[in-house]
């Protein structure tokens, strides 16, 4: 286009002083001269036409020749992503889950049979069942899964509905935890000789490994009502591509369609809105452009305040590009680079596709089992999803859109655009509009980036993997009150790894609690006497109900420490920073609370003395309460040592209240380090301790709160 206007200035400049020269010489005869003219007018009629049809074909192929290559890249990367999104959604287990029908399992955790009868590895032949329309009441000969009737018969009807829709899911879930990875869904159920199950080894909580059954059925349902969906808008944007494709391989008919060389009023919309005619006095494209670009960066920030996964680096990308993409597109509009602006659009829109299409797979499948059973996000909801699935589809449709324009303005130059080139005058009302859009657009990258720089907001839209987590106080507790001062128990049980000995270890003791706040921080001060009595040491055969009491030492001072009150994290892998990925999402739960050992009771400074290494509290006296072994979580370097607590429900002698336990995890998950207890000695009945090579399998020490005072 600038070679054309050059051409056509050479020409006038060349006959124009051929002109002036035929005038000087031939004097007062003028024909000549206005004939020259004449033919001046001529050349910029005639040659601007045949002459530049050939240059503007020539002059752009190479870059007709790269609209034409994009276009088959962005072709086959719609069938890549179609062909990765259907074998996915094929990769189903399709059949029936062998562990499912294990009849021991079925009798010990869940009493659905009460005898079985083996054939090969475990499963039931001819087994007694207790279920069915007949079954009024839990079993008569003794069964743990029952307490309630009406709860236990929810449990077995949705485990025989999970059992009958194996074919839908992805993976077949665990029965058991076997090394610990599983940890926080340990069920009491442990070393049982007859199920050869060992001491390190136990059934998962039904609860739990039901709710994780839901999460798949839901997961399946998302692949079976909106998997096809996908699948779809994905064939709807590669046949747009293909057309795309097809439109900008043509080789221009310029007979058919000839370029205009003369510029004329816009009249209608589809003119004033066009890409080609960007420069024309008459051209909204500015306005346009801005609406369709603000219409694009509403879907991208939506499906931003909406995350769908878990790894950071995701919804972090998507924050950087989209603050990059409006920057851009603000600064190279405010300086009159249309065609730059137009063609960097297409590079971005094609990064949001891959943002948003990688931020898709979560939510439709769930990831491989590994030390967490499937959950669903309930902040993702089909609205959530579509938005999800138009932040990639949107951007795709417009880069066609953006490729086609090109193809025009590329073989159809506007006049308006040589004009422009050639005079270089700035319009003071478009500069006005620059300005302001560009000063919008640089707002919104400063948001995107404001959100990603605070600690509360980047965590909740998942573009930093730790957050702040202000713990709620336990329900119905009053501060600087004491919710306990009670005598209360506390007990450490460990199995034998064949399940053959079971050792229990209690003490009874004095215990005080109450939360206070410091510059706005939670802590609470635990008090713990010394044991009044020498307390429990036991050594059971639970097959034959055998016991034998067995030698304890028993702590002889107290143990009074301040806690600094933290949430503790959902996963408790995730409570250890060494064992979290760098940008693995870490969420929190409120009510179940991390006591770190800081000072003393009542004091802020000093280390907490029952947490030391002289500690009289700690496993090497065959206690737990205290010591610098009981880790909570924190940096490999600075490992943090305290007690989990989480609210429950107790009954105790007919009273119910609620209560702070410690999770089952803490003492099986061999990070907080009560997993690896062993105690050293041979094993005789009434005179020694408990036998090496245990495993520990349970620490307690439920401390009742309820509102207005302790039971």
């Amino acid at each position: 286009r600038v070679d054309l206007v050059t051409l056509t200035a050479r020409v006038r400049a060349e006959l124009s002083a051929q002109a002036r020269t035929c005038a000087r010489t031939r004097g007062p005869n003028m024909d000549f001269a206005e004939r020259a003219r004449e033919t001046v007018a001529d050349v910029e009629r005639g040659a601007a036409k045949a002459v530049d049809d050939v240059h503007v074909f020539r002059a752009g192929r190479r870059t007709g020749w790269l609209l034409i290559f994009l276009s088959v890249i962005m072709s086959a990367y719609l069938c890549a992503l179609m062909a990765y999104f259907a074998k996915e959604l094929n990769n189903v287990v399709g059949g029936a889950c062998p562990d499912y029908s294990d009849c021991m399992t079925n009798k010990e955790n869940w009493c659905k049979v009460s005898q079985c009868n083996f054939l090969g590895n475990g499963v039931a032949a001819g087994a007694t069942t207790y279920v069915g329309e007949t079954v009024t009441a839990c079993p008569l000969n003794g069964c743990s899964a029952c307490e309630d009737f009406e709860t236990w018969r929810e449990q077995l009807i949705r485990y025989d509905a999970c059992t009958a829709r194996t074919s839908r899911v992805r993976e077949c879930l665990p029965i058991k935890d076997t090394d610990g990875t599983l940890a926080q869904y340990r069920g009491p159920k442990v070393a049982n000789a007859a199920a050869g199950q060992s001491g390190s080894e136990a059934w998962l909580q039904r609860d739990a490994w039901l709710d994780a059954c839901d999460a798949q059925e839901t997961y399946a349902d998302r692949r079976e009502r909106g998997g096809k969906a996908v699948l779809g808008v994905l064939c709807v944007a590669l046949i747009i591509w293909l057309f795309g494709t097809f439109y900008v391989s043509r080789k221009p008919n310029y007979q058919k369609r000839p370029r205009e060389t003369v510029m004329r009023p816009l009249t209608t919309f589809s003119e004033k809105k066009s890409f080609n005619n960007r420069y024309h006095p008459d051209s909204i494209w500015l306005w346009f452009s801005t609406a369709t670009a603000l219409l694009g960066f509403v879907v991208q920030m939506y499906s931003f305040y909406t995350p769908t996964t878990t790894d950071t680096r995701i919804p972090l990308v998507q924050g950087v590009w989209i603050s990059l993409e409006v920057v851009n597109r603000g600064v190279l509009l405010f300086f009159d680079k249309f065609t730059m602006s137009e063609a960097s659009s297409i590079f971005f829109d094609i990064g949001f596709s891959i943002v948003g299409f990688t931020a898709l797979l979560e939510p439709f499948f769930e990831p491989a089992i590994t030390d967490r059973l499937p959950e669903v996000d309930e902040s993702i909801t089909d609205y959530a999803l579509a938005i999800r699935v138009l932040s990639f589809v949107f951007p795709l449709c417009t880069a066609v859109l953006k490729v086609k324009d090109l193809y025009i303005d590329n073989y159809w130059p506007s006049p308006a655009t040589a004009k422009w080139l050639s005079e270089g005058k700035r319009s003071f009302k478009r500069n006005v509009i620059k300005l302001v859009v560009l000063v919008l657009q640089i707002g919104a990258a400063v948001s995107v980036y404001g959100i990603m720089g605070s600690s509360t907001l980047c965590h909740q839209f998942r573009t930093c993997a730790r957050g702040t987590c202000t713990p709620d106080i336990p329900s119905g507790v009053p501060l600087d009150t004491e919710l306990i001062n009670n005598n209360l128990g506390y007990y450490h049980q460990m199995i034998s790894d064949d399940g053959a000995k079971k050792w229990r270890w209690q003490i009874n003791s004095q215990t005080s609690l109450k939360f206070t706040t410091v510059n706005g921080a939670l802590y609470a001060d635990l008090g713990i006497a010394v044991p009044n009595g020498n307390g429990e040491s036991t050594v059971t055969e639970p097959n034959n109900n055998l016991y034998w009491n067995v030698d304890a030492t028993t702590p002889s001072v107290a143990c009074n420490t301040r806690f600094r009150v933290e949430c503790q994290e959902i996963n408790p892998r995730h409570a250890f920073y060494n064992l979290t990925d760098k940008y693995e999402w870490v969420d929190y739960n409120k009510t179940m609370y991390k006591f770190v050992a800081v000072h003393d009771s009542g004091a802020m400074t000093g280390d907490p003395t029952c947490f030391g290494e002289s500690s009289k509290w700690w496993t090497d006296t065959e206690n737990f309460v205290g010591g610098p072994g009981a880790y909570v979580g924190g940096k490999s370097d600075s490992l943090d040592v305290g007690f989990i607590f989480m609210e429950q429900t107790c009954t105790s002698s007919g009273t119910t209240s609620r209560c702070l336990v410690e999770p089952p995890y803490v003492a099986v998950y061999s990070p907080y380090g009560r997993a690896s207890t062993k105690i050293s000695g041979t094993y005789t009945p009434w005179t020694q301790k408990p036998p090496a090579g245990v495993a520990d399998t349970s620490r307690g020490g439920a401390t009742a709160i309820d509102e207005g005072g302790s039971t």
